[in-house]
């Protein structure tokens, strides 16, 4: 399921269909790491065209989840 769609209790399904979830990387939320989220179709094409900082900004329980629950997200290896 979709990391965003979970934290503001919306079923990605419905607006996305049968798609697959996909491996994003934010790069500027960790100093030296890398956060990996899973995000649906929609989010991701979000993600893309507005950029990471205001992505995170227009979906704020995202960014607070990030915050919180930092071993959930962070990414140990660069590869």
């Amino acid at each position: 399921m979709c990391d965003v769609c979970r934290l503001e209790n919306k079923n990605s399904i419905l607006s996305n269909g049968d798609k697959p979830n996909n491996g994003s990387k934010l790069y500027r939320v960790y100093l030296g790491k890398i956060a990996s989220v899973n995000l649906c179709h929609l989010h991701g094409i979000e993600l893309f065209c507005v950029g990471e900082s205001r992505f995170l900004a227009s979906h704020i329980e995202l960014a607070i989840d990030l915050g919180e629950n930092r071993n959930r997200y962070i990414q140990t290896s660069y590869f």
